[in-house]
Parts: C-alpha cells; structure tokens; sequence
C-alpha cells in the first residue's frame, strides 16, 4: 500500500512511451516547441523518463524561484552540466558546493561594475573595426550568414577582455571547436546510452580532440603570462593575483583553465546567438528598427560619448535586447538535479531527479505576456518593467548562480548595435527559413542569412 501511495505523489508521465527512451523522447525533436503541448495536456508539473535518469518538468514561475533560490542548497547542476565538465572543467558554470563558493568570490571582482567601464573601450573599439570591415559587403549588396559574424565579433571581445592581446589568429579554429563541442553535448543529451567519455568512440575521440585544441591555446596563455610575472588590466591578470580570503591561496593552472574556458565559452556563445537573434527581429520589425535609430543617432548626434555611463542611457536599445531575449532566450531552459527527496507543487521530487525549467515556455505564455510572440520591446520600458515577474523572464538564469557575466554581456551587446545602426540595417534573404536549434544554447539551425544595407542618412 506504501508502494501505491508513493507512486500517486510522484509528477503525472505522459502516456506516450518509446521502448528504448521512455518518455524523454518526447523532446528530441523541437524540444522548445513541444514544451507548451506537453504543459496544456499534462499540468505545470510532470515527469519525463530516460535510462537511468529522471527528469521533471516544473513549468511555473513559483517553481523556478523554489529551486533557484528559496531551496537552491538542495539543488545542484542537472544532467546537461555534466555534458559541459569535459570542457569546462571545475569552473563556475559546472562546479558544486564550497569550492564553486570559493570561486565564485575569487572571480566577482573581475566583474565589477568598474572593470567593466575599463572594458567599454574595447569593445567600441572592437565594434567599430567590424562596422568599418562591412563597407565592402554592404556596397556589393551580397548575402550572407550573419551567425559566424557574430561569433567572430564576440570571440574577439571576450578574448581581449580575458587576455588583452586576443586570440585573433586563432579565432575560426576556437569557433569551430566550440560549435563541434555544443553539438556533441546535445547529442549526448539525447542519447538513449552514454559512453564514458575515455570509451573511445567515434564522437568521443573528436570531442576529446577539440577540448585538446582549446586546452592548449588556454595554457599556452596561462604558461605565457606566469613567465612574464607582469599584471596586465584584463581578466587573466586578475584571476592570476586573485587570492582566497581566508588560505591566501592564488588559483593553480588547472582552476585558471576551468574558470577562463567557462568565461571564454559562455561569453561567446550566448553572446553571439542572442546578437543574431537581435538583428533578425529588427529585421522583420521595421517601426521598432526605426525607433532604435532614432535614439541612436539623437544621442550621437548631440556629442555623446560612448563610455559605460552613456551607454547605459540608450534605453531602447536596451529594450530591444530584453524583448530579443524573451523571444529568443540563448539558455533556453535550466536544470537543477535535487541531493534529498524534495516536494514541488505537492508532489515528491525523488532524489537525483533532474528538475528542468523551461525558459522558453515562460518567455512565450499567454498566461504571462500579452500577445507573446511579437516583438514589443515596450514591454521593457522602465515604467513596465518592474511589473515583469523575475521567474517569468529569466534569461541569465536565476539565484545565487545568476549569470556572472550577465552585465558584461547586455553592455557590449548595445554597443555592438549602437555602432553598427548608425551606419548599415540588416535584411533576411527572401525565403531564408529560420528556425531555432535548441541545443545547450539556442541557435538558429541554418544560420541567418542576411545582407548589410547602407543607411540613408549618413554622417
């Protein structure tokens, strides 16, 4: 009887079941797209099955907010973060408990809010190299895919900000070992049978292969700099001559490595999709478009300065990025794996169960936003936006694990559309399918094909 009443509080299972995955395979397909169907027909909470894992959906705001931050001490990363470990280490997106505490406090002051005015320069200067390179693509009137535009650009910045001089040279060679990498975790994700990762098949060996390539760069940078003894103002300088408050205690090479690759991955790559995102939507959203250039070119026009206090004052340009970030969040959903039996919306969440949040749900309900797929990035105006509940927009994730480098990322974001609308639009090629590809981050599965327009009116 015990038996019974346990299963009745377990989260409803759907009652479709494959054989070999379960109900998990469900979300193989268009995960993102399948999400709401599964949340109308089975409830705002429920259960998934795969080999040897457990999965529940919690797809409300109060639910997110429990696990993220009300009961965060019972919730460690889920099963998607241990597809990351073989790249990222032990660093500040993968590691647990104490030593993630420790890390933490060593890197926050990397991104302090005046580190992060000492970087806008950089990034203006970055940004303005790239509009300057548009020139010849924007007079030939050629399409092309605007996705790998964005990765270089935002490789570019990061790398800087981490290690002053860049990795210009070998920025193709990282992006496509990062892209090989995202897949292969997703693939993982999805697979019905996970081979350790020294098991040597064909996907392992080649994932191991990318993680070397990316290792090697890293700690030729590490080595490098140690040898120098010299403290430069980026990143790098500062996780070096970082100390632990209460050992004295500098990072070794190994956290060095985890905590830059953790930096130099999320930063790129959230980065660079949400920016291709951005430009798709003001492309087929001209008044919103025109509204942003005009706050654009009213400000430049008066003399403004593009330094960290100023660019924080182009407040639809900031709109434009949230509302692009609802539409198209780069995490699409997060995960926590529970340590002890839990309960959430009166059901008993079996210990180790990986409770995942659908971002992307929440971002595109009717039940929280007022006709959710178009693009109105007034719903970010400052007089609006505090209305917003925080668990139902979440794009940088939530509680004491919120993004680290989330400021980082939103200030260069409006610099790199500040400076690019003053001179060029971007237009989508005529029956150009765009659709999202929800892997670890949420890319568009064709790239974005698109060609730069000279503007009107020019200075």
């Amino acid at each position: 009887m015990e038996t019974l009443e346990a299963k009745k509080t377990v989260p409803p299972f759907p009652k479709e079941k494959h054989w070999l995955f379960g109900s998990g395979y469900l979300l193989r397909e268009n995960a993102h797209m399948v999400m709401p169907d599964l949340i109308a027909k089975y409830g705002e909470i429920f259960s998934l099955s795969l080999p040897l894992t457990r999965l529940v959906i919690a797809a409300k705001p109060e639910y997110a907010k429990y696990v993220l931050v009300d009961n965060n001490k019972n919730y460690q990363k889920s099963l998607a973060y241990d597809m990351l470990k073989l790249l990222l280490g032990n660093g500040l997106l993968t590691s647990e408990g104490e030593f993630w505490k420790k890390q933490r406090r060593l890197a926050q002051p990397a991104f302090h809010k005046q580190k992060l005015a000492d970087l806008t320069a950089m990034m203006v200067r970055r940004a303005q190299n790239e509009v300057d390179s548009m020139k010849s693509k924007a007079e030939s009137g050629e399409y092309y895919d605007v996705a790998p535009q964005m990765t270089n650009l935002t490789l570019e910045i990061i790398s800087e900000a981490i290690f002053s001089n860049g990795v210009d040279d070998k920025a193709d060679l990282i992006s496509r070992q990062i892209t090989m990498l995202n897949q292969y975790a997703t693939d993982k994700l999805n697979a019905p049978i996970r081979f350790p990762p020294m098991f040597p098949t064909p996907a392992n060996v080649k994932e191991r292969k990318a993680v070397k390539i990316l290792d090697k760069i890293i700690f030729d940078i590490i080595d490098k700099r140690r040898k120098e003894g010299v403290s430069k103002s980026d990143l790098l300088s500062m996780l070096l001559d970082a100390r632990d408050e209460d050992t004295g205690e500098a990072m070794t090479n190994q956290q060095l490595r985890d905590e830059v690759m953790t930096i130099f991955i999320a930063g790129n790559e959230t980065t660079a999709n949400a920016m291709t995102w951005t430009l798709y939507l003001l492309s087929q959203n001209p008044e919103a478009e025109e509204k942003m250039i005009q706050e654009i070119d009213k400000k430049l026009d008066a003399g403004v300065e593009l330094n960290f206090q100023n660019v924080l004052g182009f407040q639809y340009v900031r709109q434009v990025i949230d509302e692009s970030m609802r539409l198209f969040p780069p995490a699409w959903i997060v995960g926590r794996r529970n340590t002890e039996e839990d309960e959430i919306g009166g059901y008993t969440i079996k210990k180790r169960t990986n409770v995942l949040m659908p971002i992307w749900y929440f971002h595109h309900s009717e039940k929280y936003w007022d006709e959710p797929l178009k693009f109105k990035p007034e719903r970010f105006s400052p007089e609006l936006k505090n209305n917003i509940d925080r668990y139902v927009y979440f794009p940088f994730g939530g509680g004491p694990r919120l993004c680290i480098g989330n400021n980082f990322a939103i200030m260069e974001m409006q610099i790199i559309l500040i400076l690019m609308y003053r001179k060029y639009k971007f237009r989508l090629k005529e029956g150009f399918p765009v659709e999202p590809e929800p892997l670890i981050t949420l890319r568009p599965k064709y790239g974005m094909v698109m060609k730069v327009e000279k503007r009107n009116k020019q200075q």
